[in-house]
């Protein structure tokens, strides 16, 4: 695949879960996904892996909403960059806003695409309310 080619995929893998449709992890992400986090470092690896990474944003954010700021690709990876806002309602995780506190995140994430699918996803997340100036 081309590096257009994957963007494209990813373009309509990150359109396709924004309306809800869990079953584009299957045709997208590779049985091999690996999710590498360094606020997440245990994650379970495979499609199980990667259906609890789409699932996360239900449990940990109220009314959020998700911009993709940047992407680019060469060979067979593709950085984001990414902004999420809306409110806090998960448990408490360090680094992570206070439950029912509004934030704004902003994510950097690396994936490497073999044969068309997602097999790594590299993610690092920052997080801050957004009372804060730079929130």
């Amino acid at each position: 695949m081309t590096p257009e080619e994957n963007k494209a995929i990813f373009v309509r893998f990150m359109k396709e879960l924004g309306k809800g449709n869990l079953a584009i992890i299957d045709e997208v992400c590779s049985p091999d996904f690996a999710f590498h986090s360094p606020n997440f470092p245990n994650w379970p690896r495979g499609l199980e892996g990667a259906r609890m990474l789409a699932g996360a944003g239900g449990r940990l954010f109220a009314d959020s909403e998700s911009r993709l700021d940047d992407i680019f690709a060469v060979d067979d990876k593709l950085v984001i960059r990414m902004t999420i806002r809306g409110t806090y309602i998960g448990e408490p995780i360090p680094g992570f806003p206070k439950k029912g506190e509004q934030f704004s995140m902003g994510g950097v994430a690396i994936y490497r695409f073999v044969d068309g699918k997602i097999v790594d996803d590299w993610g690092i997340q920052v997080s801050c309310p957004t009372d804060t100036p730079w929130g």
